[in-house]
């Protein structure tokens, strides 16, 4: 089957059920009592699949997040001064240069010492931050001491914001597809969104199947075509036609023949993805609000292929 097999560039979605008839024609949808990834659960009404978040955030999230955590602590200890250590040493180096004073061939670079011990301590004798810049620069390590703390921050600043969204991004709200009624729908954030199944929107790239449905605005107001992104197939990039095809004509053979047609057991359900603080919570009104979404419906198709779509990306 040729499809539009579009770059990860690409703003602009096109109607699923542009290609029904060449799946029903084309591929033969094999009931298995595993029906594999994306896939979570399946029963009479409902199949529901996950998007490859939780690949993506144990493949690359916590590696990235340890390895730079680590670096951060290095970069950090490296930096970060022990004050109480630089007093000491410079109440020794005075001493030292007294005693160098009271010779007759005293050292020549004492003069260097007393001039940086003299700069690091201030008057009541202890070592703050202005008095330790003050030394650095005497010392002529001034641009080392930003140069060093330029590096913790490259480290840092990523480390913390890959922490915040270990702990605060919780875990995907599945996508619903609803045999009975022929709807899909999700939500993200406390944000619903629906579709009926022939209007749903439909991009294919290297990231997975990304899924265009009609969804709430910020503050419910009015509503918007958005993109449900990255539902992959067990790859976490460079997904290929081949890698697409599959899952789509199982989603298309159970909204058309039921679970029979994908499943040889009863029902199935996949055990949910690990590691997560939380799930993102279903939001109130639920039902109400999807069939709202689903009456909004308007020109969603005509959106979603001429205008720019947004993505729940992360």
């Amino acid at each position: 089957m040729k499809r539009r097999f579009w770059s990860m560039l690409t703003t602009k979605a096109q109607p699923f059920s542009k290609w029904w008839q060449k799946f029903r024609s084309e591929v033969i949808v094999i009931p298995m009592e595993d029906p594999l990834d994306p896939i979570v659960s399946v029963d009479d009404k409902v199949l529901t699949v996950r998007t490859g978040y939780h690949t993506r955030r144990n493949t690359i999230l916590i590696p990235l997040m340890l390895v730079y955590s680590f670096f951060s602590i290095l970069a950090l200890n490296d930096w970060l001064p022990d004050f109480e250590h630089k007093k000491k040493k410079a109440y020794a180096t005075l001493e030292f240069v007294s005693e160098q004073r009271a010779l007759k061939n005293s050292m020549s670079f004492i003069d260097d010492l007393e001039e940086y011990a003299n700069a690091i301590l201030n008057e009541n004798g202890e070592v703050t931050w202005s008095t330790y810049l003050r030394a650095k620069e005497v010392e002529g390590k001034l641009d080392s001491f930003f140069g060093r703390l330029f590096l913790l921050c490259f480290f840092s600043l990523p480390s913390i914001a890959m922490w915040l969204i270990f702990f605060l991004k919780p875990r995907d709200a599945e996508v619903y597809f609803d045999r009975e009624r022929q709807i899909v729908y999700s939500w993200r954030h406390g944000r619903v969104g629906a579709a009926y199944f022939d209007k749903m929107g439909l991009i294919e790239n290297h990231i997975g199947i990304n899924i265009v449905l009609q969804f709430e605005n910020k503050k419910q107001k009015g509503y918007r075509p958005m993109a449900i992104v990255g539902i992959d197939t067990g790859k976490l990039v460079f997904h290929t036609e081949a890698d697409t095809t599959y899952p789509l004509a199982q989603i298309l053979a159970f909204m058309d023949h039921g679970k029979e047609a994908v499943i040889t057991v009863p029902s199935f359900n996949r055990e949910p993805a690990k590691l997560f603080w939380r799930v993102d919570p279903k939001p109130e009104n639920f039902e109400a609000r999807v069939d709202a979404a689903l009456k909004a419906e308007g020109d969603l198709v005509h959106h979603y292929q001429t205008r720019r779509l947004k993505g729940h990306a992360i």
